[in-house]
């Protein structure tokens, strides 16, 4: 396996939860120990758009920059790259799975990764690496309890406060996720 670890991030049109996601995320993986990437993807992207105006705003209010980002189509090839798919509802998540039933164990709502991670039993794991990471992703899928899992609220269309609402809840379930997976520091 592979050193590097790749998280996809999932929304709907890839252009404001799932591409603020990426961005945040990038920012909180400065300085991993180990080679983090990500990418973002929409189950119904608008290919090529850039993020959605108020997105940007809102980034731009954390200190960080969305204008470069344009949202691409999720498919089977970025499904089966990532290690880990991070979805922002329910139903992203069945249609990454309907494109590739292989990636059922790898593919959660970012708010429940981020709540089964938290308790993986981090200790167990040799911190620092990729297979700790990969191992992470497989124990939080022994956890799962098919319950409705919880989703990020997609504030596309409303005021920018939705849109900075999301992008701390974001920012939030996000530092969870990646503070699991990368190991204590």
């Amino acid at each position: 396996m592979s050193g590097e670890f790749r998280i996809l991030l999932v929304c709907t049109a890839n252009i404001c939860r799932s591409a603020m996601a990426e961005v945040i995320a990038k920012a909180m993986l400065h300085s991993a120990a180990f080679p983090v990437t990500t990418g973002s993807a929409g189950v119904r992207a608008l290919v090529g758009h850039p993020m959605a105006p108020h997105a940007v705003a809102a980034l731009d209010k954390l200190g960080l920059d969305g204008r470069a980002h344009r949202a691409r189509p999720l498919d089977p090839v970025l499904i089966g790259s990532a290690d880990l798919l991070l979805t922002m509802e329910a139903g992203h998540r069945a249609v990454a799975v309907g494109l590739d039933p292989r990636a059922e164990h790898k593919t959660f709502t970012l708010p429940e990764f981020a709540f089964l991670a938290s308790g993986a039993g981090h200790r167990r794991y040799r911190s620092d690496t990729a297979e700790r990471a990969r191992a992470i992703v497989a124990s939080s899928a022994e956890r799962r309890d098919h319950r409705r899992a919880l989703e990020v609220y997609d504030p596309y269309g409303g005021p920018p406060a939705g849109y900075e609402t999301c992008a701390k809840t974001l920012g939030d379930a996000l530092s969870h996720a990646l503070g699991a997976l990368l190991g204590p520091r």
